[in-house]
């Protein structure tokens, strides 16, 4: 889908360049007299055009990560210390119109769970079209045009019916296509695909996958896969970080991880993949208190 000729188009650096650096970011949950960390001092740097596999067992601390990136985290959640910066902007410094700003246009978000996200009483279209609106002048009819062009780059046929379609007419695939091209509508940098498969059959997983390979080749944009499926990671990522206890215990090239892994819980995560029982223990000092 062409960009539309609305806004301020910010400038691309170099291919390969730093555009996401996480230092030393640690969130807690609780109140300030009692919390319980669930990320703890956790460092890293995703460059333009990476594509990146977060991957851990419920619990390890990936969707607060993600939630801490894009500023949602729920108001039980406290950033006790670290940097996200955004191309050398501090995104926890912004202010909430500057979030506004840089959220679906420089970071979009492919949720979990596609019903929960979308909004039940309005339609599809409806809600596409109010993406457009928040972040371009364009009129009515253009916004129709570029939702229908956005359902069929997603592999939505009859784009003019279902986009007229409300959330609970379509199958669980469909909706995550339709939240899919709502991640997509105003080209961001970085797309974080959280869960994009979850609760979907093998063959919908499949096609969810390759959908996600294809438009981010064409679009050259950055991905950061968070999923405690590693096969969805070999698949889509070029490189991984295992997370566990609220901790990166490893990460580099999606290859050497995968079949050269470390550190023993990664082992334990591609022995559980590939049918054989496995029981990590922690080191004690792995454990965040």
């Amino acid at each position: 889908m062409d960009r539309p000729q609305a806004g301020a188009v910010h400038a691309v650096p170099d291919p390969g360049a730093p555009l996401l650096v996480v230092d030393g970011l640690s969130v807690h949950y609780g109140s300030p007299d009692t919390s319980a960390p669930a990320v703890e001092d956790v460092s890293f740097t995703i460059s333009r055009g990476d594509r990146v596999g977060l991957v851990g067992e419920s619990g390890s601390g990936k969707s607060t990560l993600a939630s801490a990136i894009l500023r949602i985290l729920p108001p039980a959640a406290t950033v006790k210390c670290g940097r996200i910066e955004l191309d050398g902007e501090n995104l926890l410094a912004l202010k909430p119109a500057a979030l506004r700003a840089i959220r679906s246009t420089r970071i979009a978000r492919v949720p979990q769970d596609p019903l929960g996200s979308l909004n039940p009483v309005f339609t599809v279209g409806r809600q596409l079209s109010d993406v457009i609106a928040a972040h371009h002048k364009v009129t009515r009819h253009e916004r129709t045009t570029l939702v229908e062009q956005a359902l069929r780059q997603v592999g939505i046929g009859d784009a003019p019916v279902k986009r007229r379609s409300y959330p609970h007419e379509l199958s669980g695939g469909m909706r995550q296509r339709v939240m899919i091209a709502m991640a997509l509508l105003n080209h961001p940098d970085l797309l974080i695909a959280d869960e994009p498969t979850t609760a979907l059959d093998v063959t919908v997983q499949a096609q969810v996958i390759e959908l996600l390979r294809e438009r981010v080749a064409k679009s050259a944009m950055t991905l950061l896969v968070i999923s405690h499926e590693l096969g969805v990671i070999s698949e889509l990522c070029t490189k991984v970080m295992v997370m566990y206890g609220g901790r990166i215990v490893e990460q580099g090239p999606a290859a050497e991880v995968l079949t050269r892994p470390t550190h023993p819980y990664t082992r334990s995560l591609l022995d559980a993949a590939r049918g054989k029982v496995s029981s990590y223990t922690p080191d004690p000092a792995e454990v965040v208190t």
